[in-house]
Order: structure tokens, then sequence, then C-alpha cells
């Protein structure tokens, strides 16, 4: 008797949840910037946010990039990757939840 093949999925894309909740401080910065300044205002909180870059007084101020950016991702990065480690993707994989995952 031939043995059973076992079914092969193509891998389906999905959204890391935690890595996006990290975009957040820095979308709602720009948001701010735009209804206050207008498009300006929302290159320069989208500039400043990730670079540090102020572009009204041409200096850096990496605190800034580091709180409203790289630290938010940065730890979403980290809870995604422990998620994975502890098996809660695969949890929802097999729950039967689409595109989702922490």
């Amino acid at each position: 008797m031939a043995k059973k093949t076992r079914k092969h999925s193509k891998p389906q894309m999905t959204i890391p949840l935690a890595v996006v909740a990290g975009f957040v401080p820095l979308a709602k910065d720009v948001y701010t910037g735009y209804t206050s300044y207008g498009v300006p205002g929302a290159g320069h909180y989208l500039v400043g946010g990730i670079t540090g870059y102020d572009t009204n007084t041409g200096k850096f101020n990496l605190p800034w990039a580091a709180s409203h950016f790289w630290l938010p991702v940065g730890a979403g990065l980290v809870v995604h990757k422990l998620a994975g480690r502890f098996g809660i993707n695969r949890a929802l994989s097999r729950a039967g939840i689409p595109l989702l995952r922490i």
C-alpha cells in the first residue's frame, strides 16, 4: 500500500500586528502635522520621526526618532519574534484565522 502524501499549501501573506502597531506613534504624529500644517507639516513629522532630522531648525534630534519610530517598531519586532517562538502564530494559523499574526 502506498503512503499518503502530505498536503502542501502555498504560503499566504500575513500581517504581523505587533510590528504594524509600532508604526502607530509615527502615523499619529504625521496625521497631527497634516491636520495642523498640511503636507509640509506631515513631511516634517515623517522625516523627523524616522531620521531625527528637524527640518525647521536643521539639527538632529535622535531621541525624537527613537521614541516615535525606532523603539516602538523594534519592540513590535521583538514581540512578533517571541510570539513565533512560543507558537502563538502557529496556533492562530491552525485555528483558521486568515491574514493576521502577532
